[in-house]
């Protein structure tokens, strides 16, 4: 696939609580160009990124619309065709800044929805077991007659002499307590399990549908099923992590939606970058692992988002690789993208 990198469009949308939408629009054209800076993030982690746009000389009224939690879309195109870059939370408005001749505001949103702070428990099912309980109860023991010893005393021969006899006495009814036992049903909270034979793809939907946590799509390099019982301790996201991880997949945020991927499966967009495109010469890096990286830069490519496929034509480098990490970025008049590929 191939861009024709001219006619530049860009979109800001913001929808307020109550379904208000501001839109800053510039086509670099008479009544639309209004120019607006900013920086989207995408990685192979399982953690939102935090993005940037950067307005400049903005009246206070259209500043004030702004609000922490209100959604947000980034949209660019080499066209009229809205094509979204990155969707997400208003999670930090900045204090806006002059410097005499040009106003501006930093604007910061979080992709997606973050699920790391969803707790343990939310994974977690109802267990019912019967039970042992006691409840003391009040007994009424009745009134009755009973013997009772008296003592009393005599005077024989001018001395004073005890004796003791029997006669009937009326007792009044008491109260005691006395412990009942019964059977009651008690409700546990239990983790999540799994028996043998369930795919890793069945325990990741069953997990993510507990939690409360959206995978736009899921695609695993091996759906193996599971070769003994297994429980879902931790965090529903650390879970999520490690089932990944056994099948050999990527858990990410592509364009605001957490996405599970496998990253050798075959490429359904590829994207082909000659001399023409590169702005600047290719630079590889090597990891502590011996995995070589290339870092590239390009006009702004609204279609490379992580694990798209490249096929390079460069003098300075050739075949086919998949982006692992990389950011859209433009300061208003200038859109690129910067990608680290890696060799497929």
């Amino acid at each position: 696939m191939t861009t024709e990198f001219k006619d530049p469009h860009a979109w800001f949308v913001v929808v307020d609580d109550s379904g208000n939408k501001q839109t800053i629009y510039n086509n670099e054209m008479k009544d639309n160009n209004y120019p607006f800076a900013f920086e989207v993030n995408f990685s192979d982690q399982p953690t939102p990124a935090q993005n940037t746009v950067t307005i400049y000389n903005m009246s206070k009224e259209h500043r004030d619309f702004y609000h922490k939690g209100n959604k947000c879309e980034l949209d660019f195109n080499w066209g009229s065709a809205q094509k979204t870059l990155c969707v997400g939370y208003l999670s930090e408005i900045g204090v806006n800044q002059s410097d005499g001749t040009t106003e501006n505001l930093v604007i910061t949103y979080t992709e997606g929805t973050d699920y790391k702070n969803v707790e343990a428990r939310k994974i977690r099912v109802e267990k019912k077991k019967k039970v042992n309980q006691y409840t003391t109860v009040k007994k009424k023991v009745p009134g009755k007659y009973v013997k009772k010893r008296v003592h009393y005393y005599t005077t024989e021969h001018g001395k004073k002499v005890g004796h003791y006899k029997y006669e009937k006495t009326y007792q009044k009814a008491t109260y005691t307590k006395k412990r009942v036992k019964h059977k009651a049903t008690k409700t546990f909270l239990v983790n999540m399990t799994f028996k043998k034979g369930k795919t890793l793809e069945q325990i990741i939907k069953a997990v993510a549908s507990k939690a409360g946590i959206k995978i736009s799509k899921i695609q695993l390099h091996k759906n193996t099923p599971i070769k003994k019982a297994y429980t879902a301790s931790g965090k529903p996201l650390t879970v999520l992590k490690s089932l990944v991880s056994k099948a050999e997949s990527k858990m990410l945020y592509i364009r605001g939606d957490l996405t599970i991927m496998d990253p050798k499966a075959n490429k359904r967009t590829w994207f082909v970058i000659t001399d023409d495109i590169l702005m600047q010469p290719p630079t590889m890096e090597e990891d502590d692992n011996g995995v070589n990286t290339w870092q590239l830069v390009t006009p702004l490519i609204p279609e490379v988002s992580t694990l798209t496929g490249i096929i390079m034509q460069s003098k300075y480098l050739k075949g086919k690789y998949f982006v692992s990490a990389g950011q859209h970025s433009s300061d208003g008049t200038n859109p690129q993208t910067q990608m680290s590929i890696q060799a497929i």
